[in-house]
């Protein structure tokens, strides 16, 4: 099997392959990392060095959805990349099945883009204001910095994610997917 076959489209078969590589490293690092998450979850000490720990005061929503959820959310985070890897490696077969998975995953990345893109506060700390006084300048700095950034990130992806979207579920690239990975020739 080649890795570029001659009739498709080349920048696809890149595109998958790049995204199956960069999704099968990080399903080795989310592993590794929920693995040690609970073997540290396993041991008293860790429940004890968290007995008088404080959280911040304005936590992001959804950093404070994580720490109280965190065992989910680093297992959520290694099915994501497996997910990501058994659907790039399908879109680079040219799998009807993975096509339709990729396009609702790239859906819904586009959809949590728009949302951090919208409402950076989700998961940037806001300012700290008093009556209308900066408590903590420097702080506050950064963390417009920061919300800047979460938006042009989240547009730039958000933007990508879209595009790649629909051109698996709207362009010249749908064609190249069949039942068992042949052209398919309807529409």
């Amino acid at each position: 099997m080649k890795l570029f076959p001659e009739g498709r489209s080349k920048a696809l078969s890149a595109a998958a392959l790049g995204a199956a590589g960069v999704s099968g490293l990080m399903a080795l690092k989310g592993a590794r990392d929920l693995f040690t998450l609970l073997d540290v979850f396993s041991t008293p000490a860790f429940y004890l060095g968290l007995a008088r720990a404080t959280l911040p005061v304005q936590m992001p929503p959804l950093a404070g959805l994580l720490t109280r959820n965190m065992r989910a959310a680093f297992a959520f985070a290694l099915v994501f990349w497996l997910s990501a890897l058994a659907l790039a490696l399908g879109v680079w077969l040219r799998k009807e099945w993975a096509r339709r998975g990729a396009v609702w995953m790239l859906y819904l990345l586009s959809a949590a883009a728009l949302l951090l893109l919208l409402f950076p506060w989700l998961a940037v700390p806001r300012p700290l204001y008093y009556n209308g006084v900066p408590l903590a300048p420097e702080f506050n700095a950064a963390v417009k910095a920061a919300a800047f950034f979460a938006r042009v990130l989240s547009l730039l992806g958000g933007s990508l994610c879209l595009w790649w979207a629909l051109a698996l579920d709207r362009g010249a690239l749908r064609l190249e997917f069949g039942p068992a990975g042949e052209k398919n020739e309807k529409n």
